[in-house]
């Protein structure tokens, strides 16, 4: 991911799909393993912001229900 921003490309590392039908899809050999996947590219919009801590008092009740 560093290489690519390096080289003027976004990345995202990707979760939530299924590795073994990606495996079938490739035709990974059965002696070779999976590793994350990333998507590279140029981006066209701003990420959206990262959502940030919750104040404590939003979380926490004290003496009351």
């Amino acid at each position: 991911m560093l290489t690519a921003k390096a080289m003027g490309y976004d990345s995202c590392p990707m979760i939530g799909f299924e590795i073994e039908k990606v495996a079938e899809l490739i035709n990974l050999p059965k002696d070779y393993v999976m590793g994350p996947m990333v998507a590279i590219g140029k981006k066209v919009k701003d990420p959206w912001p990262k959502p940030g801590q919750l104040p404590l008092s939003d979380l926490v009740i004290e003496n009351k229900f």
